[in-house]
């Protein structure tokens, strides 16, 4: 994940994308301010008996649109199939500043996602203050690797009934899986080809490991490489983990 990055998206652009979802699902709320950006939270669809909760982010780093991009994307079309069966809360791009910019880090050069303790980093205290409380079946956060040669992601659930392995191996027809060189000392748990765990040492400092300590019965984390694919394939990737974790949910209910 590089500090600067060529990103052709614009916070300007997700602004205008929400604004032109469908307002009779859609409801558009504010998390906060930071550095004069309003970070946009919406709540989609209606909770109702037997909904499952969802919440998805994209965006903690500023250099990773194609989370961005899944998630809207998500929103402009997918999401009609599921209203019966959930209700989402989304967070299309946590760290507006870092977008505008094109680096990882906010403009004040810190890394949201290594910093959710932090009390002088807004954007983790506005994360916080939002989740607190809160209760979700399934919590998607969608990333980048510049590093990365192919895909990989992380995965917890309260019970271990993990789906990362089959979601890896559809993935293989979009793309390789990343290589065990590539990943971060301390920070992994490996579960099985391109399947990480979350590591607790981690729900102190990484949105992820927080949420899933603190507010998610499962997660599942999706990195897909930023560099060595264009961006209509990172865009699949991640599709492709969000409506098979979905259809899991769906097809048990």
């Amino acid at each position: 994940m590089s500090e600067a990055v060529d990103v052709a998206m614009k916070y300007d652009d997700v602004e205008r994308r929400i604004e032109g979802l469908d307002r009779s699902q859609v409801r558009v709320g504010v998390l906060g301010s930071a550095f004069g950006y309003e970070i946009k939270a919406l709540k989609v669809g209606r909770r109702a008996a037997g909904r499952k909760e969802i919440l998805m982010t994209g965006g903690i780093h500023g250099d990773e649109p194609a989370g961005i991009e899944a998630v809207l994307s998500f929103l402009e079309g997918p999401v009609e199939s599921y209203l019966d069966d959930f209700f989402f809360t989304v967070i299309p791009c946590v760290n507006p500043s870092g977008l505008d910019l094109g680096t990882r880090k906010n403009k004040n050069g810190q890394d949201v996602n290594r910093a959710m303790s932090d009390d002088k980093v807004v954007e983790s205290v506005m994360l916080r203050k939002f989740v607190a409380g809160k209760r979700f079946d399934v919590f998607f956060d969608h990333h980048e690797d510049y590093e990365a040669t192919g895909y990989y992601m992380y995965e917890a659930q309260r019970d271990d009934q993990l789906i990362g392995q089959k979601i890896v191996e559809s993935i293989k027809a979009i793309g390789p899986l990343d290589g065990d060189e590539n990943t971060d000392e301390g920070l992994d748990l490996p579960i099985s080809e391109g399947l990480y765990g979350i590591n607790p040492k981690w729900r102190k400092q990484g949105w992820s490991a927080f949420a899933y300590y603190e507010n998610s019965n499962h997660v599942v984390l999706c990195e897909t490489p930023s560099t060595a694919w264009d961006l209509d394939r990172r865009v699949e990737a991640h599709r492709v983990a969000q409506l098979m974790t979905l259809d899991h949910y769906k097809n048990r209910t």
